[in-house]
């Protein structure tokens, strides 16, 4: 292992290996570890998976995730990002014939470990999904769906929560005067900001977020960003993103990922500015997509 200036570790390894026919990955520094200085809230060990035994989606992902930060994955389309997003809340075991090698930890407990309640992990680990899927119910519905499932059933209570939710998700002030109305009737914005708040009702620990604005308008784009600034106080947040301007306004750390490899993670700074591998440079500075 070695250290960077800016504390990612870099692991040694033999191979260098063609990853496409025109770019070669140096694979004499490959990124394992974010920064050693902070809280890892997720980790994974030499992580692979698979789609099916033919389909290779992930290979020998390192990376530790720090508590209370954004962390971007970018990349083209079919490298892994949304995969590996899903596989924090173990959203991919809906596939039938996935299956994965190596660990995932949260907090340093394996999430596959024997007696985990999927119901756990995905109230400690909340979703929001690139399109909104609000409930067809009214909006106070939709966030008080989350803490009734999981055994809330006096009014007060559930009214607070709903309230803090719709706060911290930047939508109370919007909604405040029509909770009783259909969630389908708001606007897209307004509906994926629904869906973060329906997540944080849940009092998450971690929140993915797999491209929560790629269909909006940029300023409904905008306020989902200052959202998702507002709650990195509170919450760790992982996104997928397409929106390279979006990683570098948002994000603390990025990992770059290119057909199944964690290329490289770093301070996002870094990795817009100065980044370890010319693979990372040539997708920053749009060489290719």
């Amino acid at each position: 292992m070695i250290e960077t200036e800016s504390g990612v570790f870099l692991e040694k390894t033999k191979k260098d290996e063609i990853l496409t026919p025109e770019t070669k990955i140096d694979k004499s520094v490959k990124p394992v570890l974010a920064m050693s200085n902070e809280k890892i809230v997720i980790e994974t060990k030499t992580l692979d998976f698979y789609y099916n035994a033919d389909a290779h989606a992930l290979k020998n992902i390192n990376i530790h995730i720090p508590d209370k930060k954004v962390t971007a994955f970018i990349g083209p389309s079919g490298c892994g990002k949304s995969t590996l997003l899903r596989c924090f809340n173990r959203m991919n075991d809906l596939i039938s014939d996935a299956f994965h090698t190596g660990e995932i930890l949260i907090n340093g407990v394996d999430i596959y470990k024997e007696g985990t309640r999927l119901e756990d992990l995905r109230k400690q680990v909340g979703m929001v999904f690139q399109k909104s899927n609000p409930f067809p119910m009214s909006i106070w519905e939709n966030v008080a769906f989350g803490p009734k499932v999981n055994g809330i059933n006096d009014k007060d209570e559930l009214n607070e929560i709903v309230e803090s939710a719709l706060k911290q998700g930047d939508l109370w002030r919007e909604v405040k005067d029509r909770m009783q109305n259909s969630a389908l009737d708001l606007s897209g914005g307004q509906q994926q900001r629904l869906c973060i708040a329906r997540a944080l009702a849940n009092k998450p620990e971690i929140i993915l977020m797999d491209e929560p604005a790629s269909a909006l308008d940029p300023i409904s784009t905008g306020k989902i960003e200052e959202t998702i600034e507002e709650l990195k106080k509170n919450y760790t947040i992982v996104i997928v993103t397409h929106n390279m301007q979006q990683a570098a306004r948002i994000s603390d750390y990025t990992a770059f990922m290119m057909l199944g490899e964690l290329i490289e993670v770093d301070l996002t700074k870094k990795i817009f500015t100065n980044p370890t591998q010319k693979l990372t440079e040539d997708y920053i500075t749009g060489r290719f997509g």
